[in-house]
């Protein structure tokens, strides 16, 4: 998945579409998620994208983790996602995890060790 924030450019919308369009084999298709800013231009002249519709938020992480979870849900390769409610109850603790490693790594942190603080705190699944 590649965002874009902040990005007025519809021809970049345009290629991931275009190229998961163009993809033959199912293992290697293009997947995306389009989500526009409430009252963004997108809202105004695209409402239907091949069955796309793009989700509109208002910024905070408090309506932009379900509209992510319910996608990741969907996605054919997902096995178990835990709920938006316990992603964001574990946030906070993640957080500080990563402030941690900021703070011994600066600015630049290895995924792997943000993959590690995230497997540390995240929900089971039980």
């Amino acid at each position: 998945m590649k965002i874009w924030p902040g990005s007025t450019c519809p021809w970049k919308l345009g290629i991931a579409m275009g190229r998961r369009l163009a993809t033959q084999r199912k293992n290697d298709r293009h997947d995306w998620l389009l989500l526009v800013r409430e009252g963004h231009q997108y809202a105004k002249f695209v409402s239907d994208l091949a069955g796309f519709d793009p989700r509109q938020h208002d910024g905070t992480v408090k309506v932009l983790v379900p509209l992510v979870m319910v996608w990741l849900a969907t996605r054919p390769e997902a096995i178990a996602v835990p709920t938006p409610r316990r992603v964001l109850a574990a946030l906070p603790q993640f957080q500080e995890e990563k402030a941690k490693l900021i703070a011994e790594w600066g600015k630049e942190v290895p995924w792997a060790d943000l993959i590690l603080a995230a497997r540390k705190v995240v929900p089971s699944l039980d």
